[in-house]
């Protein structure tokens, strides 16, 4: 009972254990069953023991795994114990082991992946009498695992286990430190593996100004359903001819973005800042005047609270246009600034 007692708080342990910031992705958990084998030291006079097992773990980063096991196996007792009348209750003992460690997840291929751990095993021998005493020690672990497909994989292990007795006194014999070697071999399940779906961007779009059927400027509101429960806005502002002035159109559209973008629930979004032209000048007159559009732009928004590090201001001076250059109306909706999401 106590056993599965310290089993089930080591295991809640280790699935509730935060997850650590973001192959198996951080937050994963896995649980599976296993059947193994164990060759006990020759000092214990134990026959080798069949068991199963279980296994509870949680990926605290990527490919890094934090498990627990717990087998248990009834065992015999080799001569001369049961070879001894008064001691006929020793022909058979159980054999309970736990261990916490932590494992890596090398990937071999797409489906195969090798497994290095190393932590902690706590073992101990009972039923009717004591063979031996409890005790613990570190565990080393190596293996493959077999992934079949986005939950279900196939594990096969190696581990050593150097055990430390906690009671010298236990009889029937006094137990030395000693070198128990097993094999495992079973199925986990994965849960959590694949990353939340990205949030799907709804866009509702205002005409600020509008020329024929272009926008001079635009105000887009991008509601991102899932992580953000708050809308984000973007849009695009124009400026006149060889000029870096905002306007006060452009100003109520970066008036909006900037209140979508300190709510606390926005508080991680960046933006780009890019900066346009027209095709009247040099490119690289172009090049310098979209620039200093963009600077502007970054610079009002940073007045109305936006934190100067969540904003890249850039240029892309006559390079994109959205509209042909050899109307007026064109060239004014290629004189723009473009406020765009980062993330």
């Amino acid at each position: 009972m106590r056993t599965l007692s310290r089993f089930i708080i080591g295991a809640a342990l280790t699935v509730a254990l935060p997850v650590s910031a973001m192959a198996q992705r951080p937050g994963a958990i896995e649980i599976g069953g296993f059947g193994r084998v164990t060759r006990f030291a020759d000092t214990l006079r134990l026959d080798t023991g069949l068991g199963i097992g279980g296994r509870a773990g949680l990926y605290i980063y990527r490919n890094w795994l934090l498990e627990m096991e717990l087998s248990y196996a009834d065992v015999d007792v080799t001569p001369p114990f049961a070879t001894v009348p008064a001691q006929a209750a020793l022909d058979a003992v159980s054999h309970t082991l736990w261990a916490y460690r932590l494992t890596y997840n090398h990937p071999v291929s797409d489906r195969v992946k090798m497994l290095a751990g190393a932590g902690y095993a706590y073992d101990a021998y009972g039923r009717a009498r004591t063979v031996a005493p409890r005790g613990g020690g570190p565990q080393g672990l190596l293996g493959m695992r077999v992934v079949l497909n986005d939950r279900l994989s196939a594990r096969v292990e190696g581990t050593g286990t150097y055990i430390t007795p906690a009671d010298n006194d236990t009889k029937p014999v006094p137990r030395a430190a000693a070198w128990n070697v097993g094999a495992q071999a079973g199925l986990s399940v994965s849960f959590f593996t694949r990353p939340p779906a990205p949030p799907r961007v709804v866009r509702d779009t205002m005409r600020i100004v509008t020329r024929d059927t272009v926008f001079v400027t635009r105000l887009d509101t991008v509601r991102l359903v899932g992580p953000s429960p708050r809308p984000v806005v973007i849009g695009a502002i124009n400026f006149a001819f060889n000029a870096i002035d905002i306007s006060p159109e452009a100003k109520t559209v970066l008036d909006a973005i900037a209140a979508s973008l300190v709510d606390p629930s926005n508080a991680a979004r960046t933006i780009t800042v890019t900066g346009n032209t027209d095709a009247i000048g040099s490119e690289r007159f172009n090049e310098t005047l979209g620039q200093g559009r963009a600077d502007q732009a970054k610079a009002y928004l940073v007045s109305k609270g936006v934190a100067e590090s969540r904003i890249l201001a850039r240029s892309q001076g006559e390079k994109d246009p959205v509209a042909p250059n050899t109307t007026d109306n064109g060239r004014a909706s290629n004189r723009r600034v473009l406020v765009m999401l980062t993330n």
